[in-house]
């Protein structure tokens, strides 16, 4: 626990998103789930990188990798001389990936994209959001994608690649951003920090994405004098010397905002964002709009997804509720191209499904695709061990009368015909 417990509040008195941030940072978590942090890498990059995987790892074959630092062991044995040429070559060519940050680093972000898969000593594969000795790595079958794919549905990839590296953040964000009603038009990197990722966390400061924009619209209640106050404070007072005890105890707000910017780096690297840079104003994100995009040469995208958000409530004769929140079964961050995209963004593939609910899905990586039915109840697995019930009524609004068009679009979208 922090020495202080007061660090912005006072800034203005009663405002509800200055205490959120104060009790947010009493949480040791409070830089919210684990995502990329170190790296600095564009989409051109990891292409290099992973074609150059294949050539030394060709058709899904298993490399050794080295398992010990190089200051703890300087020579390569027998079997690792192909990745130390491997990261060698990638190092030349792109600047990045010496033997130990390749294995300790970017080895973990494109696990963890779904770009390669890691290897204990006996073949088993490794659980990409866990700490396992890993001594092999292969190209996956959405990495070979990525590098195979034109250039235009490459940026579809790398979107679906980032949304699974943190955890289903793309979903939240084109929620947030295209959703007419909340009104926001863009994200600075400093709301995204201090309310949007903390949405579907393992936290005590989780919150919905309903209460992030609310918590977001009283921060810019604030004016650009108390907002800088803000940042200028909390770079003062979160600082680790500050902080007595272990390293999880201590706050640090460079380390925070490192996490933050290396996020809006991925994130403006896809098919659905852009960044905008002013003078002396924080970084925000905004919709991509241009010619080919998801969201259309104009405003289209965001007419669109009100137009399928009428439809699921027109169809299933629902009214608008507290504390529920449409979600996309498959997640729309899933998309290979833009085809795929508009087949995702219907109303057929969506359901009005209570926060909580919202959050357990998000937190499972959006991975909960599988739709079935019990009675009127609805419920969505992914292909583990991991389902969500909907209780309907309770947990779910909808028509029971749509349920078999609804089951029927899934089993679609999944190519299944069974």
């Amino acid at each position: 626990m922090p020495m202080k417990t007061v660090y912005v509040r006072n800034i203005s008195p009663g405002n509800a998103a200055l205490e959120f941030i104060d009790a947010r940072l009493l949480d040791d978590n409070y830089r919210g789930n684990r995502s990329s942090q170190h790296n600095r890498y564009t989409m051109d990059k990891l292409v290099t990188l992973l074609r150059t995987l294949d050539k030394y790892s060709p058709n899904f074959s298993l490399m050794p990798i080295r398992t010990t630092d190089i200051s703890k062991r300087p020579e390569n044995t027998a079997e690792e001389i192909t990745y130390a040429r491997f990261c060698g070559e990638c190092k030349e060519a792109i600047g990045i990936g010496s033997q130990d940050a390749m294995r300790k680093n970017l080895f973990v972000d494109l696990h963890r994209m779904g770009l390669i898969q890691r290897f204990g000593i006996d073949g088993t594969p490794t659980d990409p959001f866990s700490q396992q000795r890993v001594n092999y790595v292969s190209l996956t079958r959405l990495g070979v994608s990525f590098v195979e794919a034109n250039i235009f549905d490459r940026y579809y990839v790398f979107s679906r690649g980032v949304d699974r590296l943190l955890r289903g953040f793309i979903g939240i964000l084109l929620d947030v951003l295209r959703d007419p009603e909340y009104d926001l038009r863009h994200v600075t990197i400093y709301e995204f920090m201090f309310f949007l990722s903390a949405v579907a966390t393992h936290t005590s400061f989780n919150i919905s994405r309903d209460k992030a924009v609310d918590l977001i619209k009283h921060y810019r209640t604030l004016s650009p004098t108390q907002r800088r106050a803000v940042v200028e404070t909390l770079k003062a007072k979160l600082r680790p010397e500050l902080f007595p005890g272990s390293k999880q105890s201590k706050r640090d707000f460079h380390n925070w905002t490192n996490k933050a910017t290396q996020v809006f780096c991925l994130l403006e690297q896809t098919a659905y964002f852009e960044k905008r840079i002013a003078e002396r104003q924080p970084d925000k994100l905004v919709l991509r709009f241009g010619k080919g995009m998801p969201l259309g040469e104009s405003p289209r995208g965001l007419k669109r997804s009100l137009s399928q958000k009428y439809q699921y409530f027109s169809n299933h004769d629902v009214q608008k509720t507290l504390g529920y929140e449409l979600h996309h079964i498959v997640p729309l961050s899933w998309s290979e191209n833009v085809q795929q995209f508009e087949l995702l963004d219907n109303w057929q593939n969506m359901a009005y499904i209570d926060a909580k609910s919202h959050a357990t899905i998000t937190q499972n990586g959006n991975r909960n695709v599988v739709m079935t039915a019990e009675g009127s109840d609805l419920v969505l697995s992914d292909y583990d061990e991991h389902s969500v019930p909907l209780k309907y009524q309770e947990n779910l609004l909808y028509s029971v009368s749509q349920q078999n068009t609804m089951l029927k679009y899934n089993r679609e979208l999944l190519g299944s015909n069974d």
